[in-house]
């Protein structure tokens, strides 16, 4: 029987470890880069219209609030890192070297920027709620 510390020591007890798994590790990253490409496109194509086409067809067109300028800001940023993610994982696991450098760097970046964007959307909604 091995000891809990000598568990830790492989990596096999940790999240790295978990992570550092084949089946694990590219259903996650495969998830996290088709939402990501999927969100980018829908965030371009949107943000596209809303700042370059039509304040050139509408005369009187009034250009979005600056908070739903930040949060397009942080979500393409989310995207790019997401998408960044993907391609460092499968890499990752397809090399077989498990998730170390920069994989885990990128997927801790992904949820930072997730938990980021979070905060924004419920403050966002917190100043409409109060006339904001």
């Amino acid at each position: 029987m091995t000891r809990p510390s000598a568990l830790m020591a492989n990596g096999r007890g940790t999240l790295q470890g978990f992570l550092g798994r084949r089946l694990v590790l590219i259903p996650i990253a495969m998830f996290v880069g088709l939402v990501s490409s999927f969100l980018l496109y829908v965030t371009l194509v949107r943000d596209y219209f809303d700042y370059w086409v039509l304040p050139r067809i509408k005369d009187a067109y009034i250009y979005p609030q600056l908070r739903y300028t930040l949060f397009d800001i942080v979500l393409i940023l989310l995207c790019v890192d997401g998408l960044a993610a993907c391609v460092t994982c499968i890499q990752s696991a397809a090399t077989n070297r498990g998730i170390s450098g920069w994989p885990r760097r990128t997927l801790l970046t992904f949820v930072v920027l997730l938990v980021v964007l979070i905060v924004i959307g419920s403050a966002m909604l917190i100043a409409r709620r109060n006339g904001y």
